[in-house]
């Protein structure tokens, strides 16, 4: 399979678990529950290729990614004092993925 093809399988995949996830979390408020939803937890373990792919959904709508993100890069850019806030999680992983090459500028 070329990498074009693979790249657009991991996209379709993606998205199918991102609208299933979305689905069933419209109501929830609890992070807790909302990021052990069992498709939020098929694209942590698609790894590193769809870090892109949940950077720029939060670039587009703040959402509870960050679970997902951390687990998939081991890392936190969100400054303590942001903790909680979900506006300002996003900027900073946003912001995080455009030092990291992953987002346009």
């Amino acid at each position: 399979m070329s990498s074009t093809r693979v790249a657009e399988s991991v996209h379709e995949r993606f998205r199918e678990l991102r609208d299933d996830w979305k689905s069933k979390t419209r109501h929830l408020s609890n992070t807790a529950q909302i990021s052990l939803i069992f498709s939020y937890q098929k694209i942590i373990g698609m790894g590193p290729a769809v870090v892109p792919l949940i950077l720029a959904e939060l670039e587009k709508e703040p959402d509870h990614w960050f679970w997902a993100l951390e687990a998939i890069t081991n890392e936190n850019p969100v400054a303590q004092s942001d903790a909680g806030d979900i506006e300002a999680s996003a900027r900073a992983w946003v912001q995080w993925g455009r030092d990291k090459g992953l987002l346009a500028k």
